[in-house]
Order: structure tokens, then sequence, then C-alpha cells
């Protein structure tokens, strides 16, 4: 596959999103990989190997970091929405992919939801997709169930209003408060000793900005984006959730499944919310089968 590049992706506001390709540009298929909550592209550093090895030259891997997480910019954080995530998902797929081949959409919780404003957003770019992966995630009602709940606390808009005007006063909370949210996030994952996943989630929890978690934490309030699983009703999916998971509970992906007939559901026993980490081969798998449910989709519709 070649080398990783590293580039620069501006979102329609020219927020400067930070993007890793993997592979060829003329590869039929190109998989675009959106990482969840205070993470970071890194999240997907298992997949990333996996992926170079089973599947070679012919897919073209893509990541990148949300605005504010990561190596990308900070934005106004009035911007930190889903409607934006969305778009600034669009402006990745329309300069890392073309209407060549198809692409392959693969997000985790915050990235799931990412993926579904951007297919009831954005239909012309979304005739380029062959197939989603929502690994983790939720269409609505995140505050119903689950740790999820706590949204509905009157402590996030004051803790958003606190962290844009102090934000240093804020940022020390928070780092203190990491200590209780890295266990919770970064569970231990396969083959890897615990003490090391936690480290390694902590590392981008703590990398990601109070200013950044505390306006998605308040638009996590009111998330919607059921339009955009009638959007992706004919594509090939996978679906995928830990039974352990606290923070998107199964639940959540039940109800993503039934909208979604050409899904693929895997209910992970005894895992939790970072599916990518702590079942890395499994997820690995399966979004290979993705990837040949989405070249057999465009077959198809050539033979047709």
């Amino acid at each position: 596959m070649g080398a990783a590049k590293q580039r620069i992706v501006h979102a329609n506001d020219g927020t400067a999103i930070a993007v890793r390709e993997v592979g060829h540009d003329d590869a039929l298929v190109k998989i675009v990989f959106s990482h969840g909550f205070c993470l970071n592209m890194n999240a997907w550093a298992p997949q990333q190997r996996h992926l170079v090895r089973d599947l070679g030259d012919d897919v073209k891997l893509v990541f990148y970091d949300h605005r504010g997480h990561g190596a990308s910019a900070a934005a106004n954080p009035a911007t930190y929405t889903l409607p934006t995530l969305a778009g600034d998902l669009n402006s990745v797929v329309t300069e890392t992919t073309s209407p060549r081949g198809r692409t392959v959409l693969v997000g985790h919780s915050m990235g799931g939801m990412t993926i579904l404003a951007f297919a009831a957003r954005y239909p012309q770019t979304l005739q380029r997709v062959g197939g989603v992966g929502l690994i983790s995630t939720v269409a609505a009602g995140l505050d119903t169930c689950g740790i999820g709940r706590a949204l509905r606390t009157p402590a996030i808009p004051l803790l958003h209003l606190a962290a844009s005007c102090a934000p240093t006063v804020a940022g020390h909370a928070w780092r203190v408060a990491r200590r209780s949210v890295a266990p919770l996030i970064g569970i231990p994952v396969a083959n890897c000793p615990a003490a090391l996943a936690n480290q390694r989630c902590a590392r981008m929890i703590t990398e990601t900005s109070i200013v950044t978690i505390t306006a998605l934490l308040s638009a996590f309030r009111c998330h919607d984006e059921t339009a955009g699983l009638a959007a992706l009703a004919a594509l090939p999916a996978l679906v995928a959730c830990g039974d352990a998971d606290h923070i998107t509970p199964m639940c959540h992906s039940v109800r993503i499944a039934q909208a979604l007939p050409h899904a693929e559901v895997l209910c992970v026993p005894g895992a939790g919310h970072m599916l990518e980490l702590e079942r890395p081969r499994l997820i690995s798998d399966a979004i290979g089968r993705l990837v040949e449910a989405a070249r057999g989709r465009q077959l198809a519709m050539v033979g047709s």
C-alpha cells in the first residue's frame, strides 16, 4: 500500500481537518473512518494494521480527526454540532475519494452519528457510498438509556458555559475528572494489558479540549439523525455493539439495524464501548466483509 500520507482538508468554514491516507488513489474501494467522541484517528490503528495486511492494494484507507480533536484545528464552539461534523465528513469524502469505484464509511460512536447526519444532508456525495459501518452508535435518544441519561442534567449546559468563559479553570477540573472517565471509555483491549489500553484511551481523552467536550455534550442532548437511516436503507451495512456497552447500549444498535435491511448485526458478548480496540480482529474482519458486500453491490449495478 505504500507509506501513509498526511494532509489537510479544509472544511466549509475553513477549519483545517487532519487526514491520513493509506493506499493508492486509484483503488476501487476507499474506506473512510470517522472516530468517536474525545478520541482521534489513532483509535483505528488496529484496523489500519489489519486491513493493510488483509486487503492490500485493493483499497485505500482514509482516517481523519474531527474538528477540535487530535491534529485537526479547533473552531468556534458554536460549530461543534452534528450537522457541522457532517459537513466536515462531506469535505473529507469529496477531497479523498472519487465517483469512480465505491466508498465505504465506518464510524464509531460520534463518528457513526456523523455518518447518519452526513447521509441526511449530502445526497449527491452519498451517491459515492456503497456501504456503511455503524459501531457502538446511536441514531437518536442518546439521553434515554445508559450513561447517556446524564445528558439530561442542567450541569451539561452550565459546564459548557464555564468552559467557554474560563477554559483554563474548567480544563484543570477536566484533567482531574478524566481519571474517572478514562477507565469507563478505555475498556481493556483484547491481547493488550489493561493498563496500556487505558493509557492509550486516556491520552486521547486528555488531549481533547474541555471546550470541545462540553460543546459536543450539549449538542448530543438534542441529537436525532434518524433521517439518515432512510437515506442508507438500500446499502450494505455493518451494525455492531458490545452487550456491556453502557454508553451507547445495544438497544440503540437494534433500532438502527431494524431500519437497515441489508445490515450484518454483531452483538459482541462481554464487550464495552470501544469495540475497535477491545475486539480489533473481529471488527476488522467485519469491515472486510462489508467491503466485499459493497463490491458485490457495485458489480450488480454495473451488470444491470
